[in-house]
């Protein structure tokens, strides 16, 4: 589990916070989840393992390339090889990038679908990740996914420390688990332990248990705020093969619901 060179000493970090005010403390690391050769996993059109690995290798390098972006955690559950990641990490020494290899997806009946084996990253993730250790805030992206417009989502993520960092909608029922974020005890106390009860093929997505999890944590007075700024996710969508397409007028929707929301649930007990 390779990272970036741990040569980064305090004037380096100085430096960097002089050239990048907006990392100025705020600990963060992506959680990148890959299944590069899923099998018979339901409700999934985008199985071919070589687009699927194209679309990794392509995310990937622009997440490293960010240069908001320290840290980042690449965990994939299909046992691939995972070369191509760890030799792409040693062009970038001033980061802290793990990658995490493992064979979760044959661990699992099939039919609990996609979302049970993004969780049993998560699971991975929190309880064996180096990185988790010395990390206060993450945000969970689905690992063939870049976010065009992850600058400011950054800077809104910063300035808020929340706790539970999520876009939440369809009635408070669903949350988009493309991209949401919180801190660790959000993830370790929340998201894990109500995702275990996911289960595609019976309508228990990940979306639905990580809206519950914000509503739980929402009641026990954790901190919550909604996107401010919708994701402009780009990538292509694993159920139906199709490129990811939100138009401006539902951007703007969801920026006004998203603040209605934020001040509402701030203010409610579940």
């Amino acid at each position: 589990m390779p990272f970036g060179s741990s040569s980064n000493d305090n004037k380096l970090k100085n430096f960097e916070v002089m050239i990048n005010p907006q990392k100025k403390n705020f600990n963060l690391s992506i959680i990148l989840t890959a299944c590069i050769k899923p099998i018979n996993i339901p409700f999934l059109k985008r199985t071919s393992e070589i687009d699927r690995l194209d679309d990794y290798k392509k995310a990937f390098i622009k997440w490293c390339k960010n240069e908001l972006v320290d840290k980042i955690i690449f965990i994939e559950n299909s046992g691939y090889d995972l070369n191509f990641f760890n030799e792409e990490s040693k062009n970038f020494p001033n980061k802290k990038i793990e990658i995490i290899s493992s064979n979760l997806n044959n661990t699992f009946k099939k039919s609990l679908g996609k979302g049970y084996g993004e969780y049993l990253c998560l699971k991975e993730v929190f309880e064996n990740s180096h990185t988790v250790n010395n990390t206060d805030y993450y945000l969970k992206v689905t690992g063939r996914y870049y976010i065009k417009n992850f600058n400011k989502i950054f800077d809104d993520f910063r300035k808020k420390k929340s706790d539970i960092y999520v876009c939440i909608k369809n009635n408070l029922t669903y949350v988009d688990s493309h991209v949401f974020g919180g801190s660790k005890f959000f993830f370790l106390k929340y998201v894990i332990p109500m995702a275990s009860k996911i289960n595609d093929t019976n309508g228990v997505f990940m979306e639905h248990c990580v809206a519950k999890a914000t509503l739980q944590g929402i009641n026990d007075e954790l901190k919550f705020n909604h996107f401010s700024t919708y994701p402009d996710i780009s990538g292509i969508i694993g159920t139906n093969n199709k490129k990811i397409k939100t138009n401006i007028i539902k951007k703007m929707k969801l920026f006004f619901y998203g603040k209605m929301k934020s001040y509402f649930l701030s203010n409610k007990k579940y």
